[in-house]
């Protein structure tokens, strides 16, 4: 069964009633699904969830109390399996930001990388293309898609 990683803005249209894309976002990873694909998330998507999820509104976030955001962890929990970091994490996201000159923010979407490269998982699902550099044997998806 292969294996799809759900970035944090997925897991944020998921869970956000509000979000204009979480019909689509749903849709699609019921059809993944249905082709065999199995959704994971990382530790690095639950931080990047955690940090919008308790965000003000005024300021890009969803605004929810810390029992909240925690409630919906847990029942992504419930329903995909987590992937943690690893000892080959460190030395894989250290290659990755090293080879593409990463800097910044964009140094915990090549965390998110290397926790794929560590565990074997060819897939990520994202609204974010962009945001990650190319990587060989990782396919970037987009809700979009569909």
């Amino acid at each position: 069964m292969a294996r799809i990683l759900l970035d944090t803005n997925v897991l944020v249209c998921l869970s956000n009633p509000g979000a204009p894309q979480r019909e689509a976002c749903r849709n699609y990873l019921t059809s993944l699904m249905a082709e065999g694909h199995k959704p994971v998330f990382c530790t690095q998507v639950v931080y990047e969830f955690w940090t919008v999820a308790t965000r003000p509104t005024p300021v890009n976030g969803l605004g929810w109390a810390a029992m909240k955001a925690r409630f919906e962890i847990e029942l992504f929990s419930s329903q995909f399996a987590l992937l943690h970091d690893t000892p080959e994490v460190f030395a894989l996201w250290l290659n990755l930001v090293t080879a593409h000159n990463l800097k910044g923010k964009r140094i915990h979407d090549a965390h998110i990388l290397a926790t794929m490269q560590a565990h074997g998982v060819a897939q990520i699902l994202t609204f974010n293309t962009s945001d990650f550099p190319p990587v060989d044997g990782i396919t970037i998806l987009t809700p979009a898609q569909s």
